[in-house]
Order: C-alpha cells, then structure tokens, then sequence
C-alpha cells in the first residue's frame, strides 16, 4: 500500500483514542485532542494557510 486513504487514517485516529480513553481516562484524552486540533490551525497558520483577514471579514458579516 503506498498511500493511505482517509478511511484508513481516521480508522488509526480511532483506535489510538479508544486506546488513549481505556489507558489515561477521558480527561486527559480531551486535553490532549483539543491541545492537537489548536496545535494544527497554529500550524496552518504559521505556514500561511490562513488569512486572518478573510476570517475577521467573514466574521463581521462584510463577506
């Protein structure tokens, strides 16, 4: 197999938590999806991925 499909990785993503939540608890699991999810949009910003000021239009309804 040379590339995964999403499938295949949510069905990872999916095992790992379940792993996670059997091991640590729900608690910390939640920490650690929610530090993950605000880790990757610092990301895509960092690499230019999003325009601040297209959010910030979008959000005052000037879009």
């Amino acid at each position: 197999m040379a590339t995964w499909t999403n499938k295949q990785w949510g069905a990872v993503i999916g095992v790992l938590l379940v792993f996670l939540v059997t091991v640590i608890g729900w608690g910390p699991t939640a920490l650690a999806v929610l530090l993950g999810i605000i880790g990757y949009f610092i990301g895509k910003f960092l690499d230019g991925e999003v325009d601040l000021e297209d959010l910030r239009a979008r959000a005052q309804g000037r879009r």
